[in-house]
């Protein structure tokens, strides 16, 4: 089980990476077209490239973010659960959001389908494939499904959640002797 999760670690990190790629491309692109205007040069499609390279980072990131404890949880009440029924309420939560996110992502399947029957290209002055961006939003749900069902048997099999007090367990852990004196 410890191969698995380290291999998916890996997944995760992946994933991340190509986030960070796409963000650093929406930058790439909007120093472009600020130095483009600055010489009287248009970069056609800067904006449009931009959109789709967020969708990309934002839905890429999401697995790497929900192990590194990154995403928005309501925890007040779970600290005050007695350890059982708080097991019980996280199985529950992760439960929850990996059927809506396996939903989510089966539809998303389906609309990456749909604009490839159909051939869809954007509408702007690039005629980028729809499938491109949308496929990139399905990779990101796909594996944030993973995720979760990886995040499920952990804590079903008596593991601390990944989320838990938001601890950075995908990137690595550091030791207590160098924690911050506040």
């Amino acid at each position: 089980m410890r191969r698995v999760r380290v291999a998916l670690d890996f997944v995760y990190k992946f994933c991340g990476v190509l986030a960070a790629i796409a963000l650093a491309m929406i930058g790439v692109l909007i120093l472009a077209q600020i130095i483009g205007r600055l010489f009287g040069v248009l970069v056609p499609g800067v904006n449009e490239a931009s959109a789709f390279l967020l969708a990309a980072t934002t839905f890429l990131a999401l697995a790497y973010s929900f192990r590194a404890g990154s995403h928005i949880r309501v925890s007040v009440v779970l600290h005050y659960l007695p350890p059982r029924l708080r097991h019980i309420a996280d199985l529950l939560s992760v439960a929850v959001a990996t059927a809506l996110i396996g939903y989510f992502a089966w539809y998303t399947w389906k609309l990456v389908q749909d604009s490839m029957k159909f051939q869809e290209v954007s509408d702007g002055l690039l005629a980028i494939p729809l499938a491109i961006p949308q496929g990139a939003m399905l990779a990101g749900l796909i594996v944030l499904a993973v995720a979760l069902v990886e995040e499920f048997f952990n804590i079903l099999f008596g593991g601390t959640p990944s989320f838990d007090d938001s601890q950075d367990v995908v990137l690595e852990k550091r030791d207590d002797s160098s924690a911050d004196l506040v």
